[in-house]
C-alpha cells in the first residue's frame, strides 16, 4: 500500500496537470468562442451535470469508501465493483429519457439540441469510468499517468480543430473525448484488478447499495444544486453572455480549489480504511496534518488571488471578461470555505457515517443559494450569482463547524492557525507593494506570484513552522 505522502505527490501531479490544461487551453477557447459560446457550453454541460448527478444515485462517493473497506479482502472488494457496476450502467440508461425529453421539450435546449446530444455521451462514459475503484484502492499512479496523457492529446486537439466561433461543436467533441478517453482507459484496464471468472453472477445483489448511496445522493443533489444552479438559472434568467463571465470567473477560482481538494481524494480512503480497522490515534494526526496543509494553501491562494484578481481574469480570459473581474473577488473566500468543510465533512464526518449531518449543512447552503440567487441574478447576473455562491459556502461552513465539532479530533480553534494568518498578511503586503510599482498586468501577475509566495513561505520558515520544515526537509532528502 502505498504510503499517504506518495499518494499525495502523485494525486498533487494528477492535479497540477488538471491546473496546467485549463490554464493552457481556457485562455484560447475563451477568445475563440467569446463569452456567448462558453456560456452556451457551459449551460448545456450543467443540465449534463445533473443527469450524470440523478443517474449515478451517489454511488461515485459511496463505492470509494466501500471499495477502501474491503481492499484487504480481494473476493468481497470484487463482488462489490462488478454489483455497482452491473446498478451504474442500468441507471444511466434511464438517464437519456430524460436527455430526449429536455431536448424535445425545453426550448433553449432543443436550440442546440446537436451539441446537448453530444455533450451527452458523458452520461454512459461517466457510467462505465469506474475511477472511484481506483481511488479506494489508492491507485494514484495509474490514475495521474492516464490523466496527463489524455489532458495532453485533448489540448492538442482544441489548437488543432478550433479555430473561430463556427467551430463550438468540435470544442464539445474535445470536452465528451477527454471524459471518453480517460473512462475507456479505465474500464479496460479494470480486468487487471477484477477476477471477473470467479465471480458467480447469481450471488450478485446489486440492490443492496441503492439504500446507502441515496444518502450520498441527497447530499450530491444538494451540493450540486448551488454548484451547477448558478449556471442553469443565469442561462434561463440572463442570458448565454452573462453565463460566461460567471463560468470565466468561476473557473479560475476553480483552477485554485481543485488543487487543494484535491487533497481529499487521497484522504478518503485513507480514513475510511484506518476507521475500518480502528486505528483512531493514526486517524487524528493524519487528519490533523490535512487540516493544517489545508489552511496553510488556501489562505495566501484566497488573498493572493484577490489582490491579482484584475491581471489573472484579463490575461487569462481577454480583456472582453472584465466584468467576470468582481465575480473572481467573491468567489477567492469560497477557496477557504470548501477547503475547510471538505476536510470536515468529507475527510471526517462522511467515513464515520455521520453523512446526514452533512447532508444538513448542505441542505442549508442550497437554501441559502436558492433564496438569493432569485433576489440577485435578476437585477446583478454573474455578479450575483457569485454573491449567492459565497454565502451558500459560508453557510454550509458554519453549520458543519456548530453541529459536527463534537465529532472533529481537533479544537475549533484549530482553524484559526497564527502563522498562516501572519504568514498571509505579510504576502498580502508584498503583492499589494508589487501591482502599486508596476502598471503592467503581466509583471504584477508574474511577479506578484513569484514574490508572494517566496514571502509567504519564507515567513513561515522564519516562524519554524512544523508542517513547513517537514516539507522542505522531505524535500532536501529527495534532492
Amino acid at each position: 500500500m502505498a504510503s499517504v505522502k506518495k499518494n499525495i505527490i502523485l494525486n498533487g501531479i494528477n492535479t497540477i496537470s488538471g491546473i496546467i490544461f485549463p490554464v493552457i487551453t481556457f485562455p484560447y477557447a475563451a477568445r475563440i468562442l467569446s463569452p456567448d459560446g462558453i456560456g452556451a457550453v457551459n449551460f448545456l454541460n450543467s443540465v449534463i451535470s445533473y443527469i450524470i448527478l440523478l443517474t449515478s444515485l451517489g454511488i461515485p462517493l459511496y463505492a470509494v469508501k466501500e471499495i477502501a473497506k474491503y481492499r484487504d479482502d480481494k473476493q468481497n472488494r470484487d463482488k462489490v465493483t462488478v454489483e455497482i457496476i452491473i446498478l451504474t450502467t442500468a441507471l444511466c440508461l434511464l438517464g437519456y429519457i430524460g436527455v430526449w425529453l429536455l431536448a424535445r421539450f425545453v426550448p433553449q435546449i432543443h436550440s442546440q439540441s446537436g451539441l446537448f446530444y453530444l455533450l451527452s455521451l458523458s452520461i454512459i462514459f461517466n457510467s462505465l469510468g469506474v475511477n472511484w475503484f481506483y481511488q479506494g484502492i489508492e491507485d494514484f499512479k495509474f490514475i495521474t499517468i492516464r490523466a496527463i496523457i489524455v489532458r495532453t492529446l485533448a489540448a492538442a486537439a482544441l489548437f488543432i480543430f478550433v479555430k473561430n466561433h463556427s467551430d463550438l461543436f468540435y470544442y464539445g467533441i474535445i470536452i465528451v473525448a477527454s471524459t471518453v478517453g480517460n473512462n475507456i482507459l479505465n474500464f479496460t484496464h479494470l480486468r487487471k484488478h477484477i477476477g471477473f471468472s470467479n465471480i458467480r453472477f447469481r450471488e450478485l445483489n446489486f440492490t443492496r447499495h441503492i439504500s446507502p448511496a441515496l444518502q450520498v445522493f441527497a447530499f450530491n443533489l444538494i451540493t450540486s444544486l448551488y454548484i451547477q444552479l448558478n449556471s442553469v438559472m443565469l442561462g434561463f434568467i440572463s442570458g448565454d453572455t452573462e453565463t460566461g463571465y460567471f463560468t470565466a470567473g468561476t473557473k479560475i477560482t476553480h483552477i485554485a480549489l481543485t488543487f487543494i481538494v484535491s487533497i481529499g481524494t487521497v484522504m478518503l480512503p485513507r480514513c475510511s480504511h484506518l476507521l475500518k480497522a480502528g486505528d483512531m490515534e493514526s486517524f487524528s494526526s493524519v487528519i490533523n496534518k490535512s487540516l493544517r496543509l489545508t489552511l496553510g494553501l488556501s489562505l495566501p491562494i484566497c488573498f493572493g488571488l484577490i489582490l491579482l484578481a484584475p491581471p489573472v481574469t484579463v490575461i487569462f480570459c481577454g480583456p472582453e471578461y472584465i466584468p467576470a473581474i468582481p465575480v473572481v473577488y467573491f468567489n477567492a473566500p469560497v477557496i477557504i470555505f470548501i477547503s475547510i468543510t471538505n476536510v470536515m465533512g468529507i475527510q471526517i464526518l462522511f467515513p464515520m457515517d455521520k453523512i446526514r449531518l452533512v447532508i444538513w449543512s448542505v441542505s442549508g447552503g442550497a437554501a441559502v443559494n436558492l433564496i438569493l440567487n432569485f433576489m440577485l441574478i435578476p437585477p446583478f447576473g454573474a455578479i450575483g450569482a457569485a454573491v449567492s455562491t459565497f454565502f451558500a459556502e459560508l453557510a454550509v461552513l458554519l453549520i458543519q463547524i456548530i453541529w459536527g465539532k463534537e465529532y472533529y479530533p481537533f479544537k475549533i480553534s484549530a482553524l484559526f492557525q497564527p502563522s498562516y494568518i501572519i504568514a498571509t498578511l505579510t504576502m498580502i503586503c508584498a503583492v499589494a507593494a508589487i501591482c502599486f510599482i508596476t502598471g503592467d498586468i503581466v509583471m504584477q501577475l508574474i511577479f506578484g506570484t513569484l514574490f508572494g509566495a517566496f514571502v509567504y513561505f519564507g515567513t513561515l520558515t522564519v516562524m519554524k513552522d512544523s508542517l513547513c520544515l517537514e516539507m522542505l526537509s522531505a524535500i532536501k532528502r529527495k534532492l
